[in-house]
């Protein structure tokens, strides 16, 4: 469930930023850091005590991918809204 949220919340700060003017670059890469945000967050802070391997470094990878994309798609859409908007 949180996983799905940071994903939206992804492409929600690169569609955000990038209707506030922002760079598309910079705009994709603050959408991109609220994936792996969430997973460490997840990992060091709401931690549980289970005895086993932990799988957070492949967490974080996927999450960045996940990230990445859903922040490229949110400034690729509001890119075509400034883009006609001006």
């Amino acid at each position: 469930m949180w996983a799905v949220i940071a994903v939206i919340l992804a492409g929600l700060m690169g569609f955000i930023a990038r209707l506030y003017k922002t760079g598309p670059w910079y705009a994709w890469l603050m959408g991109t850091v609220v994936v792996p945000a969430f997973v460490l967050i997840d990992e060091f802070v709401f931690s549980t005590q289970e005895a086993g391997a932990s799988l957070w470094p492949v967490a974080l990878l996927f999450g960045m991918f996940y990230g990445a994309v859903s922040s490229a798609v949110g400034v690729l859409i509001a890119g075509r809204i400034v883009k006609s908007s001006s």
